[in-house]
């Protein structure tokens, strides 16, 4: 695994434990009773984590590639 893998999958896995923590606090009381602000406070973590998630298998897949091309090259 490439150093960006290991960063983008570590932001990834602590977004995600930041979210869990989050669930468990109260809503400040400016934003309760305003569904979208509601949403975005909790929900914003989770969207940060998936970004992350969805990055490290993208770095994964191009390191692939350029791994197969690599090898393809030798023979």
């Amino acid at each position: 695994m490439g150093r960006k893998e290991i960063l983008s999958l570590a932001a990834g896995i602590g977004f995600f434990i930041i979210w869990i923590i989050d669930l468990n606090s109260t809503v400040p009381k400016d934003i309760q009773g305003h569904f979208w602000s509601e949403i975005f406070y909790h929900y914003g973590w989770l969207m940060y984590c998936v970004a992350c998630l969805f990055y490290f298998q993208y770095s994964k897949n191009e390191r692939m590639k350029k791994e197969d091309a690599q090898k393809s090259n030798k023979k």
